[in-house]
């Protein structure tokens, strides 16, 4: 076999493996457009969340359920926050619903705000749900449900308002 045989062959295997992972790397874009979106901006998507609330006025207690969308797990979410507001006197009170040991949220996951006004379950203890605020819930009142993470490829954390639920309505 001659010298210039073998470096013709070379070349030719180098210009193969190029257009091969060349092709790869096309496959892997054309993936990353189809899951992502025309338009998405990867480096400042936060998380996608339907949060659904359901108020029992009688109970002194709404229930947040995530209804659908992403789910939240610890490689993305710091936390996840509630910020209940009391509409008669503008004042907020901000409780976790899951911090990172308390993660992943789901679809089908939920959280239980109560106040101090009923005990529900007759245990002596008012404060009956998973979370608990200082003040009565009444119809006007909102729950808005905040995410605090570092999107992925975003040069920082962020915190960003999933949701917002106001007590009395047919969806909250």
């Amino acid at each position: 076999m001659s010298p210039e045989s073998s470096c013709g062959r070379r070349g030719l295997v180098t210009v193969e493996r190029v257009v091969v992972w060349g092709l790869a790397a096309l496959a892997v874009a054309g993936l990353v457009a189809l899951v992502a979106g025309p338009g998405a901006d990867l480096r400042t998507a936060s998380p996608s969340v339907t949060i659904d609330g359901q108020f029992d006025a009688d109970a002194g207690a709404v229930t947040l359920t995530h209804t659908g969308g992403d789910r939240l797990t610890d490689t993305n979410t710091r936390a996840l926050r509630l910020v209940v507001t009391d509409a008669d006197r503008n004042r907020s009170t901000t409780l976790t619903w899951a911090g990172a040991d308390q993660l992943p949220v789901a679809p089908g996951d939920t959280v239980v705000v109560d106040d101090p006004r009923v005990d529900s379950d007759g245990d002596g203890n008012y404060l009956d749900g998973d979370v608990s605020v200082g003040f009565f819930l009444d119809s006007g009142d909102t729950v808005a449900v905040r995410w605090t993470g570092r999107p992925l490829g975003a040069p920082g954390e962020r915190t960003t308002t999933l949701g917002t639920v106001t007590l009395g309505n047919e969806t909250g």
